[in-house]
């Protein structure tokens, strides 16, 4: 047997791991399709996942460039309030 033991944490401690900000942004633009695309159905009507997706997707993004995440998360979910609060108007912009 080996005598290395495994760094299972050591993903997060690295700020330049891009996978964190592809997961987050694939999460959140899968949050932001159903908020938008639902068609008026709501199948998202909670501001706070789309808060939570977008804060994650800026608060990664921010580490990964090196700012502040903290910063970076509350710009996203500033972002994502304002999305939710304008989604009624790009779906009917984008449906018809």
């Amino acid at each position: 047997m080996s005598e290395q033991k495994a760094k299972p944490l050591a993903e997060f401690a690295n700020k330049k791991n891009i996978m964190w900000v592809i997961l987050s942004g694939s999460i959140m633009v899968l949050v932001l399709a159903l908020l938008i695309l639902g068609g008026g159905d709501a199948i998202i009507s909670s501001v706070y996942s789309v808060m939570l997706w977008c804060g994650l997707f800026g608060g990664s993004l921010a580490r990964y460039t090196d700012k502040n995440g903290y910063v970076g998360f509350g710009v996203g979910s500033a972002l994502g309030v304002v999305i939710h609060i304008f989604a009624p108007v790009l779906s009917h912009l984008l449906l018809g």
